[in-house]
């Protein structure tokens, strides 16, 4: 698995000062918009989160903390790339995974 931040949502980091991110599966959603075996990404940006559950890569001066979870999800897929971008306005930036990941579907 292998993350990769765009250049937006580099940009909106490195302009809030923040060097961390934290990728969690989204075990909130309710239903997947486009399909089986579909999942979605909780990326946060806290300050507070505890890194020691978390496995760590980093990007571009970035530590991306993700949960070990998401291995079982992509597993036989570890070449994967998973791009994380920033969508938004102004300081109403969120980040986000930019590409659809099935985890059935190899």
């Amino acid at each position: 698995m292998n993350f990769i931040i765009s250049d937006k949502a580099l940009d909106f980091l490195k302009k809030k000062n923040i060097n961390k991110i934290f990728v969690n599966p989204d075990v909130d959603v309710k239903a997947s918009c486009c399909g089986v075996g579909n999942f979605d990404f909780d990326i946060s940006i806290r300050e507070d989160e505890d890194t020691s559950r978390y496995k760590k890569v980093d990007f571009s001066g970035i530590s991306i903390f993700y949960n070990p979870t998401l291995e079982l999800y992509l597993e036989g897929r570890e070449d994967m790339d998973i791009n994380i971008s920033a969508i938004g306005l102004g300081n109403f930036k969120k980040l986000y995974v930019e590409n659809e990941i099935n985890s059935i579907e190899k």
